[in-house]
């Protein structure tokens, strides 16, 4: 008898009024293995597979979304910002430690998912910028404005444009080198993503919301509250709207957008949806909840 991976969960999926900018085909449960609770997905660029942090966000795993199979990659590594390389072979995550001064270090390092065998990128200190890519089989790093490029499984370095967060400033790489772009000036940035064909940046600032700049930082649109937005396309992205009571997250819905602020509701309010990952061709998108559960998404235009 055939084993069904997905249990559908009827959400209630609602529409923007003015416009449909995704249509949202389904809405899953990955039935996750027994006492496997997650957060922080990072979805595959081809869709095949989640890499997820554990509650504590102490320990990193691989859940394939066809069978709904679990397969421990580090235990000590953060989901914030993972990255994975385009052949889905490469996991490239912050490490940290705690030095012999009681100081906490912040390494990167790379897992390959086939041997299990980890590779020190950049070495753990005090300076790692919160900003790396991935990207023609090579990791760009920036730490404390030094530009760090390291090829993966024998590959040669090719450096990636990289846009980080250093000390609440916005900062962009490209070509080796780091520009501060602060586009409402100085603030505390957070969340910085770039667009898939490289030109735009969105980001969230502090006490204002979310925004869609060009990489120069010039022309910033404002997107309202959406909260760890993701890149869709070039076009269209996706983020949380997230309510608490000072203490919990109460409600959270994930909401699409166009570079216009025209938006769509994509989850309903039966859901807690955090942490949107969205696959390179738009089509998959996966979320957690609080309470550790994962969710698949598939959408089409």
């Amino acid at each position: 008898m055939k084993k069904f991976i997905f249990s559908a969960l009827a959400l209630c999926v609602g529409m923007a009024a003015s416009a449909q900018l995704v249509k949202v085909e389904s809405i899953n449960k990955v039935n996750l293995p027994q006492g496997v609770y997650v957060s922080v997905p990072t979805i595959s660029p081809d869709g095949s597979f989640v890499v997820v942090s554990d509650l504590d966000n102490r320990s990193l795993k691989s859940i394939d979304l066809a069978t709904g199979s679990s397969k421990l990659l580090t235990d000590n590594g953060s989901g914030h910002d993972v990255k994975i390389s385009a052949d889905g072979r490469t996991v490239v995550f912050r490490q940290k430690t705690v030095n012999k001064n009681h100081l906490t270090m912040t390494g990167l390092r790379s897992v390959d998912r086939v041997s299990g065998k980890t590779t020190e990128i950049v070495k753990p200190s005090r300076n790692l910028n919160a900003g790396f890519s991935v990207a023609a089989g090579s990791v760009t790093a920036v730490e404390n404005g030094r530009v760090r490029t390291k090829g993966l499984n024998g590959a040669k370095a090719t450096a990636a444009p990289v846009v980080s967060i250093n000390y609440g400033h916005l900062d962009v790489t490209v070509n080796g080198k780091t520009t501060t772009i602060d586009p409402q000036g100085r603030g505390s940035y957070l969340w910085p993503a770039l667009s898939p064909d490289g030109t735009k940046i969105v980001y969230w600032l502090a006490g204002a919301g979310c925004f869609v700049c060009n990489l120069d930082g010039s022309n910033p649109v404002k997107l309202g509250v959406l909260r760890a937005t993701k890149w869709i396309d070039n076009n269209t992205l996706v983020g949380m709207h997230d309510i608490d009571d000072g203490t919990f997250i109460t409600s959270s819905e994930l909401i699409a957008t166009d570079l216009r602020g025209t938006r769509q509701i994509l989850t309903g309010s039966d859901v807690i949806a955090l942490n949107p990952s969205v696959s390179a061709d738009g089509k998959t998108l996966v979320f957690s909840t609080p309470e550790g559960e994962l969710y698949m998404v598939k959408l089409s235009k």
